[in-house]
């Protein structure tokens, strides 16, 4: 079994959840767990299930949730910088959000708003919020995150980092179908060290990086 994230075959098994069949793996490289494939749902099947997320900007309390993100990020960011909402979901919210702080973010959903990696512009920065633990193939991702990033320009992670202290049998973030992988702070690490990135800041579940020219 081979690691979507650093695409080592050093994994091992990690625990199971006989209920809903669902089996994980560890990978000892770079400490990331996921979900095996066999468990994941269909494009239609998960398509459907963010269709039925509430995290439009009428929503006071998705609002509020996502506030600490442009927090995170205003004090590195200077006039005229550019964004990108990697995984904007149906009901976008952040290019709102930084709109209202004197920036402009363009939305990318492979679902909802589909974009041409090829043809795009190159962006100040990216954010990638609640989003991380969705992909099937991280490797991928951040391949074209990081193609869509200026020099030195900067990508937030918002996820629920995985630490030793979790109960992960009755975490809650693991109970959510279309969440397949999940980060530690030394998988957060490794991604800075091997793809060229630094490391700025890190909250309970936000992380600023920043790529090295």
């Amino acid at each position: 079994m081979h690691c979507p994230l650093c695409l080592s075959s050093q994994t091992t098994h990690y625990f199971e959840d006989q209920k809903r069949n669902w089996l994980y793996w560890l990978c000892c490289n770079c400490d990331y767990v996921f979900r095996d494939q066999l468990s994941w749902l269909s494009p239609e099947e998960e398509r459907a299930r963010y269709q039925t997320h509430n995290n439009g900007i009428e929503n006071p309390g998705y609002v509020e949730f996502l506030m600490p993100v442009v927090k995170a990020l205003l004090p590195f960011l200077k006039k005229g910088d550019r964004g990108l909402d990697f995984g904007s979901g149906p009901g976008p919210i952040l290019d709102i959000l930084f709109k209202r702080e004197g920036f402009t973010v363009q939305n990318y959903d492979p679902y909802f708003a589909p974009l041409d990696f090829k043809n795009s512009v190159l962006f100040d920065f990216v954010t990638c919020t609640e989003v991380f633990e969705h992909f099937y193939h991280p490797e991928r991702e951040l391949k074209a995150m990081k193609s869509l990033l200026k020099d030195k320009g900067y990508l937030v992670i918002m996820t629920q980092f995985r630490n030793s202290s979790l109960d992960f049998n009755n975490w809650y973030y693991r109970m959510d179908n279309t969440h397949v992988g999940f980060l530690s702070s030394n998988s957060l690490a490794w991604i800075a060290k091997s793809w060229g990135f630094e490391i700025l800041s890190t909250q309970a579940s936000i992380a600023v990086l920043r790529r090295r020219a």
